[in-house]
């Protein structure tokens, strides 16, 4: 069978971007199709953790918005506390930035990038996967890696994909001249709020040139939240804004990590990133595992072309040992978080240590096993062992 192409990924973002440098790097013929024409605006935080940076094996500075030593949380605005470190947790970027870089980063490892091009078909053949494009124009590649998102055309497209547990976001960036007085001392302070998102969370990133601001929660299938509901009230809570200055508000659906047996992969086609559901479903951070399953694919190919065997299995494992065994356990304390919102509040601020442990987490250094059996034992130190059925049912499943 005569190829177009050894990889074709679908989608430019972190996921993508990284999938297609590895796989160029490795030699394989690669084409990373984007529907967009870069640089292009990503709603986002833009916030990378420690972890995250431990995957660039490259040069981010000229990048940083702004690095964070700190975080403040409040509950519906009030009973406010904070966290901080002597040693930078995470670091801030603008995405259309990031994502701009890392496909550079692709193209100057060899692969070619085909933008403003919309994939509205895949169909894996005997030996390798069909691409179809809007305008018609199809390729025929021996490797298909899914990058597209959220509303991914390639998940869509196997049959063991599950689309359960979505959700939604709005944000919008603010410039510091549209605030009124943001607080000087909060300038490396992430701020997030809960109690007012269901099944979710508030925030404030501060940046080089102003706020990002948004809010995001969880819902199930069948359910229905309108975000806009909450985002008003949420920012009504920030005191420091000035009304109606914000330079855009856009939307964007959440796809957190469902299911420890969730499927990512299926014969010669990868799902890597949002396409494969690998959201942390507590607080939402996607970048670092969108990076880390681009590299995981792009290693499950480079194997499986050497051993002539499809890259499924390889790729399941792979992300199951690496991603979805810290995942599964923010899974369950989310439930736990989102159902009992002020209780987990209220034992996030009488024990400061569970913070110093979480920036743990977010660092690497630590799991989210270890943090929620931490958490679990200060809860019933809160309650002095008196729980009621429904919490020890909820702390049981955590």
């Amino acid at each position: 069978m005569n190829f177009d192409y050894d990889v074709i990924v679908v989608g430019g973002g972190p996921a993508g971007a990284t999938a297609s440098r590895f796989c160029a790097q490795a030699g394989l013929k690669t084409l990373l199709i984007e529907k967009e024409k870069f640089p292009r605006y990503k709603p986002c935080g833009g916030c990378l953790s420690l972890k995250t940076i431990r995957l660039l094996d490259f040069d981010f500075n000229p990048l940083i918005e702004n690095t964070i030593y700190g975080a403040k949380f409040t509950y519906c605005f009030k009973d406010p506390f904070s966290i901080k470190s002597e040693k930078p947790f995470a670091f801030m970027v603008m995405r259309y930035r990031f994502d701009q870089f890392l496909v550079n980063k692709a193209l100057e490892s060899g692969s070619t990038i085909l933008e403003a091009e919309k994939v509205v078909k895949v169909e894996e053949k005997e030996g390798g996967v069909k691409v179809e494009l809007a305008g018609g124009k199809k390729f025929l590649c021996e490797y298909l890696i899914g990058a597209d998102g959220a509303e991914s055309i390639i998940a869509k497209s196997l049959s063991s994909q599950n689309n359960d547990g979505k959700g939604v976001a709005i944000e919008s960036e603010i410039p510091f001249g549209s605030a009124l007085s943001f607080p000087k001392e909060e300038l490396q302070l992430i701020h997030l709020d809960f109690g007012i998102i269901p099944n979710g969370y508030g925030w404030v990133f501060p940046k080089k040139e102003g706020l990002s601001i948004g809010i995001g929660g969880i819902f199930r299938e069948g359910e229905k939240m309108n975000p806009h509901k909450y985002f008003t009230p949420f920012l009504n809570g920030l005191t420091y804004l000035n009304e109606g200055k914000m330079e855009r508000v856009m939307g964007h659906p959440l796809t957190p990590f469902y299911d420890e047996n969730q499927k990512v992969s299926q014969g010669r086609i990868l799902l890597v990133g949002d396409a494969a559901h690998l959201m942390d479903p507590l607080m939402g951070e996607g970048i670092y595992y969108a990076i880390r399953s681009g590299m995981l694919a792009s290693e499950a190919i480079i194997q499986a072309k050497e051993k002539e065997i499809p890259p499924c299995d390889l790729y399941q494992d792979a992300v199951k040992i690496h991603i979805f065994e810290n995942l599964k356990w923010a899974l369950y304390f989310s439930r736990f978080v989102f159902q009992f919102t002020k209780l987990a509040y209220g034992a996030l601020k009488r024990h400061p240590e569970l913070g110093d442990f979480y920036l743990k987490v977010l660092e690497g250094s630590e799991t989210y096993q270890g943090f929620v059996e931490r958490v679990k034992e200060r809860v019933r130190d809160l309650l002095k062992g008196r729980l009621s059925e429904k919490i020890r049912k909820t702390m049981a499943r955590a």
